[in-house]
C-alpha cells in the first residue's frame, strides 16, 4: 500500500489551511504520476469519474458504512445475540480506536475519493469543442462529488453544525490539492459546510448532462444534496429553493404500491435521484449493507419495535419488514427487508425524491409556511398509507410530525442520529439489547473518532472530545 499525508487545504472560502495527517489513503497506480501525465484524453477522464463511483460504493462507504454505523448510533435497530461488527458504535464505546478500525476505512476511502476528484477539478486540459460539454459535466461531477464527501465526512467526524452558534467547532480538513509533505490542522464545520456548498454550486454551473441516470451526479442530484445540506445548517429559505429546483424540474416522480417496495432492489426508479449501484458482477457481496439485517447474510442489526409501532399494518412502508419465527424474545420478530436481494445487487440510496419533500417540508414549518409544510408531508404519508388523515399540526407539533415521518420514510438510510442531533435531542432507545438504553445531549460518542493512526502521526491533528 503507498502511504501519503493528506494534503493542506487551500479553500475557496478558507484563510488558512487545515488539518490532518492521513496515512493509510490508498492511492491508484495512476494517482501517483502527475494529471498532466495521466489526462491527455477525455477518456481518461471518463475511466478517472467512473473510478470514483466505484470508490464511493465500497462497503467501507457507501455500500455499508456510512448509512449503517449512522443508524446504529440511533434509536431504529437493535442487536441480535451475535453481533459483533459495528457493536462498538452501536455502544457508544469511547475506545472504539482499539476495536474493528471502521472509522478508519470511512476516513481513508472518503479521502482517497477527494483525492482522486481533486486530479480531475486540477487538470489543465483544452477538450475539442466537440467534447467540451461533457468535459464540463465530468468536471462538473467532480466538484459536486467533492463536495459530497467533504460533507459526508464532517457530519460523521464532527459535531452537527448548530453544535457552537457560528459553527466553529473543528470539523475535518478540506483537501483541494495534493501535498503529501503537509500536516494540517483541522478546518472548523462551517468552513467545511461551506466549502461543501460552494462545491455544490461549481457543479451545478457545469452539469448540463445526465449520463446514466440515477447512478451519476447531475445537476439535479446536487441541487438535491443541497437541500439536505441548508436543512442542516438551519438555512431554510435556500433549503427551500434547492428543493423547488429539483421538484419543478419534472424529472422526478414518487411511486408507490409494489413500485415503492422494488425500488431499492431494481434501481432507476422515478424518485431515484442519485443512488449506488449494484449489479450481478459488480456488488459489495457479503459485505453489503442488506447482508447486514437479512437472515440470508449476518442479519446482526434488527428493527427496534417502537419503530414499527409508528407504521401502520396497512402502510406499504411495513412492507420493508419481514417477520422471522427464528427470533423470539427480546430479538422477536422482524428483520429490517429493505435491500431483500441474496445476490446483494440492491441499490443504496444517497438521496430519494422523498427526502426532498421532506427536506420542503421541514424548512417550510420552520418558516412558518404551515400549508405548504403540511402539504408535502401529507404527499409522503399518503402515498405510504392513502388513508391517512391530512395533517392539521402546526408550530412545534408540525415540527415533530415531520421528524416522526422522516424516521419512518428513510429508515436504514442514515439520516435519524444526524436528525437527532441537530435537533439537539437525547437517545432514548425503548427497545434495546445492547448496553445502552439512553444518552443525553450533547453526545459525545454520536460522531466517530478521528482515526488514531492519524492523531499519533500528526500532532497538529485534535481528537474528537471523549475518545
Amino acid at each position: 500500500m503507498t502511504h501519503f499525508k493528506i494534503p493542506k487545504a487551500t479553500g475557496l472560502v478558507l484563510v488558512a489551511a487545515a488539518s490532518l495527517g492521513c496515512n493509510d489513503l490508498a492511492l491508484d497506480p495512476y494517482a501517483s504520476i502527475s494529471n498532466d501525465a495521466y489526462f491527455q484524453s477525455m477518456g481518461d477522464f471518463r475511466a478517472a469519474v467512473v473510478g470514483v463511483y466505484d470508490q464511493i460504493s465500497i462497503a467501507d462507504y457507501y455500500g455499508r458504512s456510512i448509512h449503517l454505523m449512522s443508524d446504529i448510533m440511533g434509536e431504529d435497530v437493535k442487536q441480535n445475540g451475535s453481533a459483533n461488527r459495528y457493536q462498538e458504535f452501536a455502544d457508544f464505546e469511547g475506545q472504539v480506536l482499539t476495536g474493528h478500525d471502521y472509522e478508519t476505512e470511512l476516513w481513508a476511502e472518503g479521502y482517497e475519493a477527494v483525492n482522486m476528484l481533486n486530479m480531475i477539478i486540477n487538470s489543465d486540459f483544452e477538450p475539442a469543442s466537440a467534447l467540451a460539454q461533457e468535459y464540463d459535466q465530468i468536471r462538473g461531477e467532480a466538484y459536486a462529488l467533492r463536495g459530497l464527501v467533504h460533507f459526508d465526512l464532517v457530519r460523521m467526524y464532527a459535531q452537527h453544525y448548530t453544535f457552537t452558534a457560528d459553527a466553529s467547532h473543528p470539523g475535518v480538513p478540506i483537501v483541494l490539492e495534493s501535498d503529501v509533505t503537509s500536516l494540517p490542522e483541522r478546518n472548523s464545520v462551517g468552513q467545511v459546510y461551506a466549502q461543501a456548498v460552494a462545491d455544490l454550486q461549481t457543479g451545478i454551473g457545469l452539469m448540463t448532462q445526465t449520463r446514466r441516470g440515477s447512478y451519476m451526479m447531475t445537476r439535479e442530484a446536487a441541487q438535491a444534496l443541497l437541500s439536505r445540506i441548508y436543512l442542516y445548517m438551519e438555512d431554510w429559505s435556500n433549503a427551500v429553493s434547492m428543493a423547488d429546483a429539483v421538484i419543478n424540474s419534472g424529472k422526478y416522480s414518487l411511486v408507490s404500491g409494489q413500485a415503492y417496495v422494488d425500488q431499492f432492489a431494481t434501481g432507476g426508479s422515478s424518485e431515484a435521484i442519485f443512488e449506488i449501484q449494484n449489479t450481478d458482477t459488480d456488488n459489495r457481496g457479503s459485505d453489503s449493507l442488506g447482508g447486514m439485517y437479512r437472515a440470508s447474510g449476518y442479519g446482526d442489526y434488527l428493527p427496534a419495535r417502537d419503530l414499527l409501532d409508528l407504521i401502520d399494518s396497512d402502510d406499504i412502508r411495513m412492507s420493508m419488514f419481514e417477520v422471522d419465527p427464528g427470533l423470539t424474545g427480546i430479538y422477536a420478530a422482524h428483520r429490517v427487508m429493505k435491500w431483500p436481494t441474496a445476490s446483494n445487487t440492491d441499490n443504496i440510496p444517497v438521496i430519494r425524491l422523498s427526502e426532498v419533500y421532506l427536506n420542503r417540508a421541514e424548512a417550510n414549518a420552520q418558516l412558518g409556511n404551515a400549508g405548504e409544510a403540511q402539504a408535502d408531508l401529507n404527499l409522503i404519508r399518503q402515498r405510504g398509507l392513502s388513508t391517512a388523515a391530512d395533517v392539521t399540526a402546526t408550530g412545534d407539533a408540525l415540527l415533530d410530525e415531520i421528524l416522526v415521518e422522516r424516521r419512518i420514510e428513510l429508515g436504514y438510510e442514515g439520516h435519524r442520529i444526524h436528525d437527532l442531533m441537530r435537533y439537539k435531542l437525547d437517545i432514548n432507545r425503548v427497545d434495546v439489547t445492547g448496553d445502552v438504553a439512553f444518552m443525553g445531549y450533547p453526545c459525545n460518542f454520536c460522531i466517530l473518532p478521528i482515526p488514531q493512526e492519524e492523531t499519533d502521526t500528526n500532532p497538529n491533528l485534535s481528537q474528537n472530545t471523549g475518545y
